[in-house]
């Protein structure tokens, strides 16, 4: 089975996204989130290698520079940064706080198992620049319910 390449966080948009209801469609950006989610919401037993830096997610966008680095700027936030940036603290942030590596192998269920353990809480580091915390804990949650991680409250 081959092992997919994911940034931490896009796993939680994903889930956040498929708890909050939303449809995934092509971006105009070109990335493959639509076809990720698709493939790793149909099947938790699927491996990810948890990675700092462009994964599967970002090779396909517009974005993704032949070095791998994304020119994409975060506009909304006061100076503006770098996507590349932001994006690589957040899943260094984010892998310390779930006590995990970058590079670590596991199943998505396994990571979501983890996840778990951690909302509420893990929203306090992964809510994006001028999206509503508790949206996220929200979304968080109830795709964790969707997917069979989480109880229903």
């Amino acid at each position: 089975m081959d092992i997919m390449e994911l940034r931490p966080h896009h796993i939680l948009d994903i889930v956040k996204s498929y708890g909050a209801g939303s449809a995934f469609r092509p971006h105009p950006y070109g990335h493959a989130v639509h076809t990720v989610a698709k493939q790793i919401l149909s099947d938790l037993e699927i491996k990810v290698r948890l990675i700092v830096g462009s994964d599967e997610i970002c090779q396909p966008c517009i974005h993704l520079q032949p070095d791998g680095l994304c020119d994409d700027v975060l506009h909304q936030l006061n100076p503006p940064i770098s996507k590349q940036t932001y994006n690589d603290d957040l899943d260094r942030r984010l892998l310390a706080y779930l006590g995990l590596t970058a590079c670590t192998v596991m199943t998505v269920r396994e990571y979501l198992t983890i996840i778990n353990d951690h909302v509420p809480g893990i929203e306090q580091l992964c809510t994006h620049p001028k999206e509503d915390r508790q949206a996220r804990v929200d979304g968080l949650t109830r795709g964790l319910q969707k997917l069979g991680i989480r109880g229903d409250p």
